[in-house]
């Protein structure tokens, strides 16, 4: 029998959310599936055009720099659909649950969290608590160049490349797709 994860509330949503992207440059925003076409929902988080369907907590502490690079206010640049596609990668739910773990690390590592080993098992729960929002049928999509035809990838601590989607040097982020909402995860890395 599958293990069915937990159904999330809005306290735990937020309390998952913190804990994996409360530092650091991060942002993390969900929306509502509104086209048949998910990159353009995912599009329209990114463009920071849409807002939470639940009015549950976003964040976007996103680098600061003197000038809006993307034209939008955005962190990221104004992509189409099909760029999109050819940007990101399927994973199946395991490596998406690694990946959400590993943003909180430098680099997108999670050997590089401060005492990982002893908080392992609760940045896993944080995790599993955010996709389980999506729900047992979600996609899940990355930049990491590691999940290119491999939707299985170990992506704890990947070695890889990552399809630069932001304003910023490098990052890498987890796109969630539900039949009623996208969310979109992401870390950045500014020089």
């Amino acid at each position: 029998m599958e293990k069915q994860e937990p159904a999330v509330d809005a306290a735990g949503w937020k309390s998952a959310v913190l804990d994996l992207f409360g530092g650091g440059w991060t942002f993390v925003r969900t929306g509502p599936r509104n086209d048949d076409d998910w990159r353009r929902d995912v599009r329209a988080v990114m463009a920071l055009k849409t807002d939470d369907p639940r009015r549950w907590l976003s964040l976007d502490y996103a680098p600061e720099v003197g000038e809006n690079r993307s034209g939008t206010g955005s962190p990221f640049m104004p992509w189409s659909p099909e760029q999109l596609d050819a940007s990101l990668h399927p994973v199946n739910s395991g490596p998406a649950t690694q990946l959400l773990v590993a943003l909180k690390g430098e680099h997108y590592q999670a050997a590089s969290i401060p005492d990982f080993e002893s908080h392992r098992t609760s940045l896993f729960e944080s995790a599993a608590r955010i996709v389980s929002r999506f729900g047992p049928g979600a996609s899940f999509f990355t930049n990491a160049s590691d999940a290119q035809g491999n939707p299985d990838a170990d992506l704890l601590n990947p070695d890889t490349q990552w399809e630069c989607l932001s304003v910023y040097t490098t990052d890498c982020g987890l796109v969630a797709v539900s039949d009623t909402e996208v969310g979109v995860f992401w870390a950045f890395w500014e020089d």
